[in-house]
């Protein structure tokens, strides 16, 4: 099943309810494991990211891949050959591609909760500020 229009697919709405008593921190330490060298600020590449979610997405399917960014199948080719030296695991294997799912899936729960965080502390910062709370 796929996903419409931002909404989850039942599959997708499954794993959510798995990975939802997973500590965060453990999350996080997964996050920083597998892809923290493609998110620090001199390694942040936002084209090489997407390249190794998309192909984690399409199961390790180059062309499926290569057709979805809209790049020449010799580019993903070079850009998934960087991304092993980066991050050091091979991506062909399938369960590599499983954890790279997952570790893209505790990326993304982390980061909604981290915005939602911050537009609670807005409000209530928005709130106090309007109306003196004594």
């Amino acid at each position: 099943m796929t996903a419409k229009a931002g909404r989850l697919s039942a599959v997708q709405e499954d794993l959510h309810r798995l990975v939802q008593d997973i500590p965060r921190e453990q999350m996080q330490q997964y996050v920083d494991r597998y892809i923290g060298s493609l998110l620090t600020v001199e390694g942040y590449d936002p084209e090489l990211l997407q390249t190794l979610e998309t192909y984690a997405i399409c199961n390790g399917h180059i062309n499926e891949m290569s057709s979805r960014l809209y790049i020449h199948r010799n580019t993903a080719a070079y850009r998934l050959e960087k991304l092993e030296r980066l991050i050091g695991i091979p991506l062909k294997e399938t369960e590599n591609l499983l954890l790279l799912n997952l570790v893209f899936m505790f990326r993304r729960l982390l980061d909604a909760e981290k915005a939602n965080a911050s537009a609670d502390s807005l409000l209530t910062l928005d709130y106090s500020s309007r109306y003196r709370t004594s």
